[in-house]
């Protein structure tokens, strides 16, 4: 993937999001008679929980990465 753990939690933070955000468009226009405020704010929750999700996913992996050196394994 990406040569930092940064980049590539970056590129997982912008595959959620793109994912999260057809996700809620399609909840948003499968429900009728909704207000158009929801759809911002099925929008930026979308955009909040991909960022969210990145970074757990960064932190994971620099955790796995850490736990390798410290025990030795390679």
């Amino acid at each position: 993937m990406a040569r930092t753990y940064y980049a590539e939690s970056r590129q997982v933070a912008y595959v959620l999001r793109g994912l999260f955000v057809i996700g809620g468009l399609a909840i948003y226009f499968n429900i009728p008679d909704l207000h158009w405020g929801y759809l911002f704010g099925i929008l930026l929750g979308s955009v909040i929980l991909a960022e969210i999700f990145g970074s757990m996913w960064a932190r994971k992996r620099r955790q796995e990465k850490r736990d390798r050196k410290f025990n030795g394994t390679f």
